[in-house]
């Protein structure tokens, strides 16, 4: 019997370093994407982080998971935090609704260089860094592999969700993936709120935000991001994540949304 525990043990163990290395090559080839202007290669690393994270969620191992994710938010927002630095952009980050993307089945976060710029269209969102007008840059979004976990869960895009149907659909990923305790959706004119209790995000996003101050407060941390793709894709508006507020005392985030009506 303690033989048969040890090789259980040694297979996990196997399994979760594979993992490991799998999504390390897809971070990698994110980064290199971004420093090179590929979007093919890009497109490629997100698929293999993507697919790393989704295994590795469903092992029993879940701090490993939660480990590696971390390296996954940040290798995202080291890719972020120096491009905003570098190019000195203070305005906070719109996710792109399918209109405006040359895949529609993508995220990208446009940063503006100066407020209410011009967003980019379709023809413009194919495979650089820099938009066409130099007006802003484009990121891959800290949450898309998240995002990407979520429609595979639902089975469907989230381009087939209505937004007033967001809630449901949120509520069934809390209940089918358990990374929280529950969830709440509010959304009122121009306005989105979502309140999650006792995410298992929480530390992430509160490390995103000491660690990588400036993709916190204009990009958003994993799971705001994660939703921001999600709430783009359902409205087809233009999506910016306007702040959270983690409560430490009952461990709910609030996240404030602001859609584009143009």
């Amino acid at each position: 019997m303690l033989q048969i525990k040890k090789n259980r043990i040694n297979q996990d163990i196997v399994v979760v370093v594979t993992i490991g290395l799998a999504l390390m090559t897809g971070l990698g080839l994110i980064v290199f994407s971004a420093l090179n202007n590929l979007s093919f290669v890009a497109v490629l690393g997100v698929s293999i982080a993507f697919w790393s994270l989704l295994l590795l969620f469903f092992t029993p191992t879940k701090k490993v998971f939660l480990a590696l994710l971390r390296a996954s938010a940040s290798a995202s927002g080291s890719n972020i935090e120096p491009s905003l630095m570098e190019f000195n952009l203070v305005e906070k980050g719109v996710y792109l609704p399918p209109q405006n993307l040359h895949n529609f089945e993508s995220s990208l976060v446009f940063v503006p260089k100066k407020l209410q710029a011009t967003l980019p269209t379709a023809d413009e969102t194919g495979d650089k860094l820099l938009s066409e007008k130099k007006n802003g840059l484009f990121f891959t979004p800290p949450g898309l592999a998240l995002s990407k976990m979520f429609e595979h869960e639902l089975g469907m895009s989230f381009r087939k969700i209505p937004l007033s149907q967001m809630e449901i659909a949120i509520k069934k990923l809390v209940s089918n993936l358990k990374f929280a305790e529950g969830a709440h959706v509010q959304i009122q004119d121009s306005k989105i709120n979502l309140e999650v209790t006792g995410s298992i995000f929480n530390t992430l996003c509160s490390e995103t935000k000491d660690d990588q101050p400036r993709t916190h407060a204009q990009v958003g941390c994993i799971l705001a991001s994660a939703f921001a793709c999600a709430f783009a894709k359902a409205s087809d508006k233009p999506i910016t994540i306007q702040k959270d507020i983690l409560n430490l005392d009952d461990k709910t985030m609030i996240i404030e949304y602001l859609m584009d009506n143009v």
